[in-house]
């Protein structure tokens, strides 16, 4: 006859008319202990005579078959030591009672069940957790099955700790973030694709998949871009900000300004005083002046010179509270763009 599986109830009762009819008992309370997988304590050795098996091997799937998640009771780890104290005769169970916090019929049940076993499960479990020997042979030593000596363990406290990870960390997340800034790097003008390749010890391929995956803009696109420009773009690609850098690169090339790669920025004034109003909204952009400075120089209320600034930014669709919140690199390329509207220069 092969040995019965106790893996769980269901794989254990195999037969559940025939369990029912032995123990007296109608097939759906055995179909109720397959549900919650668990067996009631007033049944396990009647259970346990009829499979010929081990009331201990039992033990894992004894409980309550009125919920399917049964709280299993964990025993402080003085329990065995403290329980070969009272074979020895060394102290009480009433004493090892009061000591473990335990109902002594808990403690009583438990010395029933091992007898002079105890002391051989004692030293398994801890030999166990010094590796002195290995699961199958301290499950060979008390008579049990693996399965069993894992309930056993974590019961009394001698739960081996996390299993250490033997497979490698997964290098996948850290190499995508290594070609997305890559990408970055070359989309802001900062290195080619091939030399962020090299540097970061991927393909060309890689980098160009990656810059056509974040760009709405080709590179061939970007190279017309001032390096503020591009710079612009990138944030707006990895803080997912709104598109400003093309619309303003269209208005530049609708109005057929002189766009410079490197912008040449006017000395600051001495006073603001005489300063046109394009050449102050420059000043505050590029950090030469405060707004409050700017109007404390032409002794004029700063919310009328924020009024003026909402003025000329209407024809880019901007207020000066959108303008002022924007980052240093948006800001210094609304500058520039500013700039060559005020550059004589024109395209011919």
């Amino acid at each position: 006859m092969a040995s019965p599986d106790l893996t769980s109830v269901t794989t254990l009762t195999n037969n559940p008319t025939k369990l029912a009819r032995e123990l007296k008992l109608t097939p759906a309370a055995i179909y109720r202990w397959r549900k919650v997988n668990r067996i009631p304590d007033s049944h396990i050795i009647k259970v346990a005579n009829f499979y010929n098996v081990e009331v201990l091997d039992l033990l894992p799937l004894t409980g309550s078959d009125k919920s399917a998640d049964p709280k299993v009771i964990l025993k402080p780890r003085d329990t065995i030591p403290t329980l070969l104290n009272v074979q020895k005769g060394i102290i009480t169970p009433d004493d090892a009672s009061k000591m473990l916090k335990l109902p002594i019929k808990s403690l009583k049940l438990i010395l029933t069940n091992w007898g002079d076993r105890l002391e051989t499960l004692y030293d398994t479990l801890t030999r166990l957790e010094l590796g002195v020997v290995s699961l199958d042979q301290g499950a060979a030593a008390l008579g049990i099955a693996k399965y069993t000596l894992h309930g056993i363990r974590r019961k009394y406290g001698f739960a081996p700790g996390a299993l250490k990870r033997t497979r490698p960390t997964s290098t996948l997340p850290r190499r995508k973030q290594v070609t997305y800034e890559a990408a970055l790097q070359v989309l802001a003008g900062n290195v080619s694709a091939k030399e962020a390749a090299s540097r970061n010890n991927i393909s060309d391929r890689t980098v160009f998949r990656k810059i056509e995956e974040i760009s709405t803009l080709k590179l061939n696109e970007l190279s017309a871009f001032p390096g503020t420009f591009r710079r612009a773009y990138v944030d707006e690609i990895d803080k997912k900000l709104p598109n400003y850098v093309q619309k303003w690169m269209k208005i530049a090339e609708e109005n057929r300004l002189f766009i410079r790669k490197i912008t040449k920025y006017p000395e600051t004034p001495q006073s603001w005083r005489d300063a046109r109003l394009v050449r102050m909204l420059v000043g505050v952009l590029l950090g030469e002046a405060s707004l409050s400075e700017i109007a404390a120089s032409r002794g004029a209320d700063p919310a009328i010179l924020t009024g003026l600034f909402n003025s000329h930014l209407r024809a880019y669709d901007l207020t000066w509270s959108e303008v002022s919140a924007m980052g240093f690199n948006h800001q210094v390329a609304l500058a520039e763009l500013l700039l060559w509207t005020t550059d004589r220069k024109r395209k011919v």
